[in-house]
């Protein structure tokens, strides 16, 4: 396996602020089993769809809203299954 990218190289101040933003991703299977994933034009890798939750959202709804604008795709709730 080799190695991506490197997401934290420690180059920040350890005693700087500090914030916490939770987040929701999606694997989405089509009938074939391929995977729906997108592509990072700036760091050039793959992800999964999904972000960060805004507000009171429940974590199904950040999906829906996060799995709509990323891929145009409209999330069936009753299909969603925690990994």
């Amino acid at each position: 396996m080799r190695k991506l990218f490197t997401i934290d190289l420690k180059d920040y101040n350890p005693n700087g602020e500090k914030f916490y933003r939770p987040s929701v991703r999606g694997i989405i299977f089509d009938n074939d089993g391929n995977i729906a994933m997108i592509y990072s034009q700036k760091y050039h890798f793959y992800k999964f769809p999904g972000g960060g939750i805004e507000g009171d959202e429940t974590h199904l709804e950040t999906l829906a809203r996060e799995i709509k604008e990323e891929t145009g795709m409209t999330l069936i709730p009753n299909s969603v299954k925690e990994f």
